[in-house]
């Protein structure tokens, strides 16, 4: 018997993308944190770090994709796994500059259309 094809709940297509970053809790440099992306959207993202936290947490995430292209995030995690001694995070976005908006929208659709010629 065929199982049946879960139905995608995400309203834009998640889209993967190795890069580093930087976790702030709280806008304090001491909780200064690495991880890296594994899928990112417009109103979100999932990412991997050894920096522990719980879900509902506030965080800035200082993207460095590119000499052009540096964003500060603001989101809320919204799930969490631990795999290890990693921890996979869930985050919506919660704010995002409005000067910053079309270079997130720039980066995912670039990454697209690199992706889909692959």
């Amino acid at each position: 018997m065929k199982r049946k094809k879960e139905m995608e709940r995400r309203k834009c297509p998640r889209i993967p993308v190795k890069v580093n970053l930087q976790l702030w809790k709280d806008d304090k440099i001491e909780k200064k944190a690495e991880g890296v992306i594994k899928n990112i959207n417009l109103e979100g993202l999932c990412v991997e770090t050894n920096f522990p936290s719980t879900v509902g947490t506030d965080l800035v995430f200082s993207l460095n994709l590119s000499d052009e292209l540096k964003l500060n995030i603001y989101g809320k995690i919204i799930w969490q796994k631990k795999i290890g001694n990693v921890f996979r995070y869930g985050a919506q976005f919660t704010k995002l500059d409005i000067t910053e908006k079309p270079k997130l929208y720039r980066f995912i659709l670039v990454t697209v259309l690199l992706n889909g010629k692959k």
